[in-house]
């Protein structure tokens, strides 16, 4: 069995309603960003040509650089529904970071709130152009 970027997000709305704890507002944050991160790798794979890595390491932070710096032209529309994506998953990773690996910090109901906000809004975007 194998879960699509929807059902990911979806999963993470589906515990934000039931979320009366920290272990699960990071449980959110976590959900929120990976249904993201997979919903703006392929949106980013779809583009004429990826975009510029420049210095970033890791994964997750190269798609980040890649969908802020598109190469396509600034003609297509993908151009700058790539640049708002990139935006939208640095708040994303930067809260997944938070939840998954600063145990010591705070991770209230508002953040939770923030990311499914967030994820959805990338889903929205992304199934815009998704290529069936």
């Amino acid at each position: 069995m194998s879960s699509s970027p929807l059902e990911l997000v979806d999963c993470a709305l589906s515990l934000l309603s039931d979320a009366r704890s920290e272990p699960q507002y990071r449980t959110v944050c976590s959900r929120a960003y990976y249904g993201a991160f997979h919903a703006a790798n392929s949106f980013h794979n779809a583009l004429p040509a990826p975009g510029t890595v420049g210095a970033a390491r890791g994964r997750h932070e190269q798609l980040i650089a890649q969908l802020a710096n598109p190469t396509c032209s600034k003609r297509n529309e993908k151009y700058f529904v790539s640049q708002a994506l990139s935006k939208i998953l640095r708040t994303l990773i930067d809260a997944r970071v938070r939840a998954d690996y600063l145990i010591d910090t705070d991770i209230d109901l508002g953040m939770a709130v923030r990311s499914s906000e967030s994820a959805r809004v990338i889903m929205l975007k992304t199934s815009e152009f998704a290529v069936n």
